[in-house]
């Protein structure tokens, strides 16, 4: 059994193996992986600082003697990261064995790097990615995770259990506490919503007709114009509580060890931001049956020992069913066809309408 090292005894190992020059070690590919940005600088990559790895790595090898970062390798980019690498770490002991690791370098948005430090706090969340070190550069804002090798899930798969009990409890964590996070994660009011439906979703609408014109689209176009000034959204934004999301649950943003020795876990944080706790839980085809929602309900009863109420469960879930329908029906049209959009538009419009009927009755 390791014994969880002291202040000291980081501090002693960050001292051996921390460079004199606190710079990236370049490794072999990453001439091919720079990239120009807005002012005329190059990206030469997210720094990878060894005294950083040496305190993620101490409570594994206690005989920690020196960190090697070796070669760098293109990971596919998310949405809102242009430059992520695959960097090889090595950890050398006092007797000489080697020990490798990998680590993930991203370049990253001020919203995620602030959400992954907040959610370290949080107890209980295994299938939350670990914050190993983060900053700021000439480029912008990085992060560094361990890498987590396996498989991501279909899209639309059902979320492991881990996952939505680590969502809940961080959903529970931060209800009614939204104004103690970070000023400069994004809000869910009117202006992102409209800008959700009318900038984003359309966008990629427009971009769908012009790869392989469908009905579907108009239909798709003339519901996110009307949802963008429906009293109904609104209303939503007024009733129901806030809390931190993840903001992009889906089957392909889980990772589930290709072994299954390991957790599943969450990962690309780059859309969260502070709403209504049921954006987390919606999932596209998982309406009208909800068992998704179940599934959540009982996570939620499980971390926190009480049920959600019951009316904000059903109506937030109708109203983040509606939201997010109309949300990524643009990104589903043009990835994945119009018979999928053509389901989504449906389920959306269903949920808008079933968030009205419970707006007229009284909460139980």
């Amino acid at each position: 059994m390791l014994m969880r090292p002291t202040d000291k005894d980081v501090e002693e190992a960050v001292r051996r193996v921390e460079p004199v020059a606190d710079e990236p070690d370049p490794g072999p590919d990453l001439p091919e992986l720079t990239r120009p940005v807005s002012d005329g600088h190059v990206d030469r990559g997210v720094p990878v600082r060894r005294g950083s790895i040496a305190e993620w790595l101490l409570p594994r090898h206690p005989d920690l003697s020196a960190v090697e970062v070796g070669a760098r390798r293109a990971l596919a980019g998310g949405v809102a990261s242009a430059l992520v690498e695959h960097v090889d770490v090595t950890a050398v002991g006092a007797d000489g064995r080697r020990y490798r690791y990998g680590v993930v370098a991203k370049r990253a948005s001020a919203a995620e790097v602030a959400t992954l430090s907040e959610i370290a706090a949080i107890p209980g969340t295994d299938a939350f990615p670990e914050l190993i070190d983060a900053g700021t550069d000439q480029s912008g804002a990085w992060l560094v995770t361990p890498y987590y090798p396996g498989s991501p899930m279909p899209w639309d798969a059902a979320v492991p259990d881990n996952v939505l009990a680590s969502l809940a409890r961080m959903h529970h964590h931060y209800l009614g506490r939204t104004n103690a996070l970070p000023p400069d994660l994004p809000r869910v009011d009117e202006a992102f919503c409209r800008g959700a439906l009318l900038d984003f979703s359309l966008s990629w609408i427009h971009a769908a007709q012009r790869a392989e014109p469908h009905p579907v689209h108009d239909r798709a176009l003339d519901l996110l114009r009307r949802w963008s000034d429906d009293e109904r959204i609104h209303t939503g934004l007024r009733l129901l509580p806030a809390t931190l999301l993840h903001g992009d649950v889906y089957g392909f943003n889980v990772v589930v060890a290709d072994d299954g020795t390991a957790p599943p876990r969450l990962i690309d944080w780059g859309s969260a931001r502070v709403g209504p706790i049921m954006l987390d839980v919606v999932m596209y085809g998982d309406w009208p049956s909800a068992a998704g929602l179940s599934a959540y309900l009982r996570a939620w009863e499980h971390v926190t020992g009480s049920p959600l109420d019951p009316w904000q469960a059903e109506a937030g879930y109708a109203w983040a069913t509606a939201f997010s329908n109309a949300m990524f029906v643009g990104p589903v049209a043009r990835r994945f066809g119009p018979t999928q959009a053509q389901t989504m538009l449906d389920h959306g419009e269903a949920a808008l309408e079933r968030f009205e009927q419970l707006l007229t009755n009284p909460r139980s």
